[in-house]
């Protein structure tokens, strides 16, 4: 039995549905696995996650966590120590986010396989020279393969590394709990109808949906500024966050037909997602975003900036949604915001099935596990 050790900064919703996927499909193919975490929540993360749903092996270790601006720093000694140890096989760093993660290549058993995880993408990413740059190519060329969400990520690497073409690239998509987000929604939208009629919208008028936290990387307010003279559609914003008054103003100002939730929880955005007709993310930029899959697996048409970096994966070219440059596109946004609002709501759900589509054919976590478990067997032969 070979031993994998997962490295990550903290637990997370979409995380426990990945890792106890693993933790079933593993063990019968020859592996088992820890998961090393920086800590147990960072400070602008307000999840709940039930003791019960971690059904695999884990240690949280202590550590010092500073705060440099908008950036959650983690450093452990403890687990840099345990990495030390020459009884695993291979070593996932998921990410280069903090600086547990840019020792850990340095820790590592030279025997031992090294992947980096790497979600994020070109447009993402502000430091493309210099020092940063240099820290990059110097911890990409440590690891013997790359674990990717998609080609973004690949170009993202071969950005910074022009040697990594050479090395191994392992693709796993961002999973999700499609027992939440495909099966649940399905079956809260038997009673679409009450649940529209609970959050004030009507049967005639479009029900969006825009759970992002308000920060000025998610673009909502770019987006907002689209949606003058629109008619034909409720907003709801799910999420929290530094830009609330300004977008409040915004809102009142204009007088748009937009609602600010606050930050739920995922069993209550659920009924949300089951409600509406359209799912929306104008980031900026933005690595990898789930909340695009949660979408596809709960039935919805995207309307999403190209910026995102699993853009070829949730959209099946125009099938299940459109697409735009928040920041170079902004009169092709208005005009597809507009052609939206004119739309039926029927015409949505059939794109919506499409996006469901998308996601059986893409995204199915028991189909991605047991390829991804395929190809790291593959790097011990």
């Amino acid at each position: 039995m070979k031993k994998l050790l997962y490295i990550t900064n903290i637990p997370a919703p979409y995380r426990q549905k990945r890792y106890n996927l693993m933790q079933e499909i593993f063990p019968k193919n020859g592996i088992e696995f820890d998961v090393l975490y920086m800590a147990e929540i960072e400070p602008d993360r307000n999840w709940i996650i039930p003791s019960e749903s971690f059904r695999y092996n884990y240690l949280i270790f202590k550590g010092i966590h500073p705060e440099i601006g908008n950036f959650h720093a983690h450093f452990n000694p403890g687990l840099l120590l345990r990495l030390m140890k020459k009884d695993y096989d291979i070593a996932i760093v998921g990410g280069m986010a903090s600086p547990s993660h840019w020792l850990a290549p340095f820790f590592i058993p030279e025997k031992v396989i090294k992947v980096m995880s790497v979600e994020s993408n070109l447009f993402s990413t502000v430091r493309k020279k210099g020092f940063g740059a240099k820290i990059k190519e110097l911890l990409l060329n440590k690891m013997d393969a790359y674990q990717v969400t998609g080609t973004p990520q690949m170009d993202y690497i071969n950005f910074f590394l022009k040697k990594s073409s050479k090395k191994k690239f392992i693709k796993l998509p961002n999973l999700i709990d499609e027992e939440v987000f495909r099966d649940a929604v399905s079956s809260l939208r038997k009673n679409q109808k009450q649940l529209r009629n609970s959050f004030g919208v009507n049967e005639n008028t479009q029900m969006w949906v825009l759970p992002a936290r308000l920060i000025p990387l998610k673009g909502i307010i770019p987006f907002l500024n689209l949606l003058k003279d629109v008619k034909n559609y409720q907003l709801f914003i799910i999420g929290d966050g530094e830009l609330k008054n300004e977008i409040i103003d915004i809102i009142t100002k204009d007088n748009l037909p937009v609602t600010l939730t606050g930050f739920i929880q995922q069993d209550e955005i659920v009924n949300y997602y089951a409600a509406a007709d359209m799912f929306i993310l104008p980031s900026l930029r933005d690595a990898s975003p789930l909340s695009a899959i949660e979408a596809c697996a709960s039935s919805l048409p995207l309307l999403v900036s190209s910026r995102i970096g699993n853009l070829a994966d949730v959209l099946d070219g125009l099938k299940n949604g459109w697409h735009y440059d928040p920041i170079n596109e902004i009169e092709k946004g208005r005009t597809i915001v507009k052609r939206i609002s004119q739309m039926s709501r029927e015409e949505l759900k059939v794109m919506g099935n499409k996006s469901l589509d998308r996601y059986n054919e893409i995204f199915d976590g028991r189909k991605c596990i047991e390829s991804y478990v395929k190809e790291l067997n593959a790097l011990t032969k």
